[in-house]
């Protein structure tokens, strides 16, 4: 063994490094060719598509615009025809408020008469009830009349 411990010169050594330096710079480089040339296209397809895509969303975007146009079109045609149709309950209401109306205010003459008739008749019943209370105190009186001729008779009768 040589235990003399001699450095190789400066050259070796920085032939040895640029060497090791051309090595990486060459695996560099062939990666670099490796990205460009598989990597690269497949990017350059991916950009297409994503080109393609976001055509394809806007042309969707566009038919849901106007699919949204015509579905509200559509809603305010409903809504205009619902309010028609209100409009025409409305009057329909209005009619029924009307004869409801006219059917109470009958139904109110209609009593107010039949009061009116019931209290005549109880004003002719009252009447009535007098005169037959006066009839009951004339035919207590003719009774009494009666009796006393009856009496009267039945005296001369014994005589």
């Amino acid at each position: 063994m040589d235990f003399n411990m001699t450095f190789p010169p400066a050259q070796r050594r920085q032939l040895k490094i640029g060497v090791t330096f051309l090595a990486w710079l060459n695996i560099y480089q062939n990666l670099k060719q490796a990205i460009q040339d598989v990597i690269a296209p497949e990017m350059q397809q991916l950009r297409g598509d994503i080109k393609a895509l976001s055509a394809e969303i806007a042309a969707v975007r566009q038919e849901l615009t106007l699919f949204q146009t015509v579905v509200n079109r559509q809603f305010d045609a409903i809504d205009k025809r619902f309010d028609a149709v209100d409009k025409r309950f409305d009057a329909v209401d209005k009619r029924f408020d009307a004869l409801k109306d006219d059917i109470d205010k009958r139904f109110d003459a209609a009593g107010d008469a039949v009061h009116t008739r019931f209290e005549a008749m109880d004003r002719r019943l009252d009447g009535i009830d007098k005169r037959i209370d006066g009839l009951a105190a004339d035919w207590r009186v003719s009774l009494d009349v009666h009796e006393r001729l009856a009496a009267i008779e039945a005296r001369l009768e014994k005589r």
